[in-house]
């Protein structure tokens, strides 16, 4: 099998700063002034060592340096054709890398990235005539990653290649590339986009689906949610309080003025102690408070990422403090309902770790409610 390759050096990285995604030199940038560093290296490498022999297997097509080459060299993998690109790349590289690649008679693109990468993967596809014809496979490296192109998390890519290469390609379908208006976001206004749809194998448990919309519940389901969980908090106990209307409701019940889209740091009694704050922010509070950390979130809507999308600023490190005690969802039943695969998921880059919360979580899906919902990898 012939596999392009094709990564996007700076995805990911706004995520940890808190700034709701990396597109741009200026959010780079600003990512980097916050002490952010790149994630999609480690999740690439991470793919690679999970792919074992197939990946062996494979002839591999890629871009020069960052985008690809790089990662091949360090998996000790051999390069069929490399197609020049620039140094620091930049989304015209993505596209132009995409649309080569497409031409040299591929089976599958594979890229790594985010919402932003993906699109444009599509225009580089478009540009080369095969944007219904070549099979694509997102590693999730990104911040927002909305996009149905993705596989759930890197070891459920490397499962996916090792099916593909092993036994050809299967049946692909249509999924959609959706990207956010990130300035919007900034703002914490939601402002989707679809941009049009790849071919993806179809591996639904391996998949992450699009994000639903509209399944948020009603403002009185949200505030039955935030009602109960607020009787159990307790007032020197430190919480992050993740993105979404749900535990916004929260946020607006304890009278902190948080934000929808980012992470905020509260003690029960409602006391706010850092608005839409970055990962190194929040570490140092966890590391300087002596009472038990809690992490409150609430799933994306049919994907059900519990942690991993938009909420990078939640590290592994975090999440291992907090355990499975610590870690509180939020969710209205119509959410659960609409998760693809049925169950909830956890990607927080440390693949052992979010192992140890497979089995089921205790979800809030009203006042004093609560359903123990499946956790899967």
């Amino acid at each position: 099998m012939k596999i392009g390759l094709v990564v996007n050096p700076w995805a990911g990285i706004g995520g940890p700063a808190g700034l709701k995604g990396s597109d741009g030199a200026d959010s780079v940038q600003a990512a980097l002034a916050a002490g952010s560093l790149p994630q999609v290296f480690a999740r690439v490498a991470a793919m690679f060592d999970a792919c074992g022999e197939a990946a062996q297997a494979a002839s591999w097509y890629t871009a020069d340096g960052a985008m690809g080459l790089h990662a091949l060299q360090a998996a000790g993998l051999q390069a069929c054709a490399v197609v020049p690109v620039a140094s620091p790349s930049q989304a015209i590289d993505t596209r132009r890398a995409a649309c080569i690649l497409a031409g040299m008679g591929i089976d599958l693109l594979l890229f790594a990235g985010g919402d932003g990468t993906a699109r444009d993967v599509l225009d580089g596809l478009r540009d080369a005539g095969a944007m219904g014809s070549l099979p694509v496979l997102g590693v999730p490296a990104g911040v927002k990653m909305q996009s149905a192109v993705f596989a759930n998390h890197p070891l459920a890519a490397a499962q996916l290649l090792r099916q593909l290469v092993q036994n050809g390609l299967a049946v692909c379908c249509d999924a959609e590339v959706m990207d956010l208006d990130e300035d919007a976001l900034r703002s914490n206004r939601i402002v989707p986009r679809l941009y049009g749809y790849l071919q993806l194998p179809l591996a639904p448990t391996l998949t992450q689906g699009g994000k639903a919309r509209h399944v948020s519940g009603s403002g009185a389901q949200r505030m039955a949610i935030a009602r109960s969980f607020a009787e159990s908090m307790e007032a020197r106990s430190l919480y992050l309080i993740g993105p979404g209307s749900t535990t916004q409701a929260l946020l607006a019940l304890l009278g902190v003025d948080g934000t929808l889209l980012g992470v905020d740091a509260v003690l029960g009694d409602g006391t706010l102690l850092a608005r839409d704050a970055s990962r190194r922010t929040l570490e140092d509070l966890a590391d300087s408070w002596q009472e038990p950390l809690h992490l409150v979130l609430s799933p994306i809507g049919g994907q059900g990422l519990v942690l991993g999308r938009g909420n990078q600023q939640i590290s592994p490190r975090l999440l291992r403090t907090a355990g499975p005690r610590g870690l509180h969802v939020l969710a209205p039943p119509g959410k659960l309902m609409s998760l693809h695969g049925g169950v909830l998921r956890i990607d927080s880059g440390d693949a052992e770790l979010d192992a140890e919360f497979n089995g089921y979580l205790s979800v809030t899906t009203g006042y004093r409610e609560q359903t123990m919902w499946p956790v899967s990898v």
